[in-house]
């Protein structure tokens, strides 16, 4: 299901699901994410990417929070990760290899 949505906090949890369905089918188009993001512009300005970033982060910010409670592990901990994977030219989220795999079993 996807969500099309002008709110910043509903198109970042449907910009979220994209990338995970891309991430689990390896088939999708490209240039999938792209359109979205163009029509969120053409209906609202380029002001929404701003407030999509903002929401984004927030969001994974949430979602750390979550994780280090639920594994007794310092959210700064993970971020850290983040950002040395970043600064190695990384993306954790497009090069792990389960990516999208919400399988735990």
């Amino acid at each position: 299901m996807e969500l099309f949505s002008d709110k910043p906090a509903i198109a970042a949890a449907a910009l979220t699901r994209l990338v995970a369905a891309d991430a689990k089918a390896r088939s999708l188009p490209p240039d999938r994410l792209q359109a979205y993001l163009s029509d969120l512009v053409v209906r609202n300005g380029p002001s929404i990417l701003e407030e999509l970033a903002i929401e984004l982060a927030r969001q994974h910010l949430a979602t750390l929070d979550r994780l280090a409670k639920a594994t007794g592990r310092p959210a700064a901990r993970y971020l850290d990760d983040i950002e040395l994977a970043a600064a190695m030219g990384e993306s954790m989220g497009r090069d792990a290899p389960d990516v999208g795999d919400t399988d735990n079993t």
